[in-house]
């Protein structure tokens, strides 16, 4: 942690974040539940889509939260924090692009196969 923060703030400071994040999880686990248990097998394949956005875009905000507080991230030079997380959105950017990509593969894989 940054100087001149006491110990109480400290404890303080991981005592939220870890609130935050356990909230964040409670509602990844209840929204699948809720997917799995109170909807039909259609309405689960209609909003099934949705369940993924919401479970990509949760999960991006706890890694966020994690790398801010628990890497110090919010707490250092903007240069440093970007080249933080320039490599985590290629990440993302590379995931996205490869399953695009699979997924042409496998279309023409059936097309012509």
């Amino acid at each position: 942690m940054a100087t001149g923060i006491t110990h109480e703030e400290s404890k303080r400071r991981v005592m939220r974040v870890l609130i935050i994040l356990s909230v964040v999880t409670a509602v990844e686990i209840g929204a699948a539940l809720a997917h799995y248990y109170f909807l039909s097998f259609e309405a689960q394949v209609a909003t099934k889509i949705w369940l993924n956005v919401l479970f990509i875009v949760l999960s991006a905000a706890k890694a966020y939260y994690i790398m801010s507080e628990f890497m110090h991230l919010r707490y250092e030079l903007k240069p440093l924090t970007i080249s933080v997380l320039a490599p985590f959105l290629f990440l993302i950017w590379a995931i996205i692009a490869f399953s695009y990509e699979g997924v042409s593969w496998l279309e023409l894989r059936n097309w012509f196969g």
